[in-house]
């Protein structure tokens, strides 16, 4: 699965895999059940218990498997604002509907 979507939730059932694909970055929450979960290039194998969370360290395949019945959430990075929205952002407090004031009258 490509992450296209800021937050994802997975109920898994007992050895269901889930293949995650250029998720550095991501933080995995496992919400209930129990979650193996491995990346590529990296020796270590991370098991997740109900609460527990991790961040996706390498851009590679990143493998979930259930060990029993789970339901994982998967959360995309946050990214930086463009500079586009920054810009729009600036324009609306300085000019737009959040530029007016309670304490001014509702003036600009």
């Amino acid at each position: 699965m490509n992450m296209t979507k800021k937050h994802m939730k997975h109920h898994m059932a007992r050895f269901e895999g889930l293949a995650l694909r250029d998720a550095g970055g991501s933080t995995v929450i496992c919400e209930s059940g129990s979650i193996w979960l491995t990346m590529e290039g990296d020796s270590r194998d991370i098991v997740l218990e109900p609460g527990d969370s991790f961040t996706v360290a390498r851009a590679g395949l990143t493998l979930l498997a259930a060990q029993q019945p789970s339901v994982v959430q998967v959360r995309a990075p946050k990214q930086a604002p463009s500079w586009w929205d920054r810009f729009v952002n600036f324009i609306d407090r300085t000019y737009g509907p959040a530029a007016i004031k309670a304490d001014r009258k509702w003036v600009y």
